[in-house]
């Protein structure tokens, strides 16, 4: 099909390439430009963050705010590690974390530890945050300088405690069974 353009027969064929020639060259000057905003704003861009693998027994820091609470009672914004018992993958191939808190202060819910830099653990496991999203390697669980990593061995027992020897152990066995079950495919 021929178009007239300026008193010039040409293709359609050649106007489309073009123009998508011009419009890669525009896309690519917004790109820079916005870049160049934010940096003399002093914003800063975000970052393509690799996640770091995660073994069973690495600790994580977060804050109390990000995990589960009671609705009407806001919890201290406090700094806290929590150690990965258990991991899965989702189908996008991001690993999942069960996690078991950690604690300075030792209550009716906690249990002694006194190793690699924690003291005490409580005796509740954990498998979403604050907004029932999977716990993962993100803003609110991320590993820092003071994350340490407990052996295996270690992370199983503290697990074994934790979902069989605490008053809690019914919670917790539920819990960690939807956690296991998460992404397994029902037979009917």
């Amino acid at each position: 099909m021929r178009i007239f353009n300026k008193g010039k027969k040409t293709n359609k064929s050649t106007t489309n390439k073009t123009n998508k020639k011009i419009n890669k060259k525009k896309s690519k000057n917004v790109v820079t430009n916005a870049s160049k905003k934010i940096q003399e704003n002093g914003l800063k861009p975000t970052k393509n963050t690799k996640t770091k693998n995660i073994d069973i027994g690495q600790t994580l820091e977060t804050n109390d705010i990000y995990l589960p609470h009671k609705k009407n009672k806001v919890p201290e914004s406090k700094s806290r590690p929590v150690i990965v018992v258990d991991k899965i993958k989702n189908p996008k191939g991001e690993s999942e974390f069960a996690v078991v808190l950690g604690s300075t202060k030792d209550t009716a819910n906690t249990t002694r530890y006194g190793k690699y830099g924690i003291k005490y653990y409580r005796h509740n496991i954990e498998v979403v945050d604050n907004e029932n999203k999977p716990i993962k390697q993100n803003d609110k669980f991320s590993v820092t300088e003071k994350s340490t990593k407990l052996p295996v061995s270690e992370a199983k027992k503290i697990k074994d405690e934790v979902i069989n020897h605490t008053r809690f152990s019914s919670e917790n066995r539920r819990k960690y069974s939807e956690f296991q079950n998460r992404y397994k495919k029902s037979k009917g």
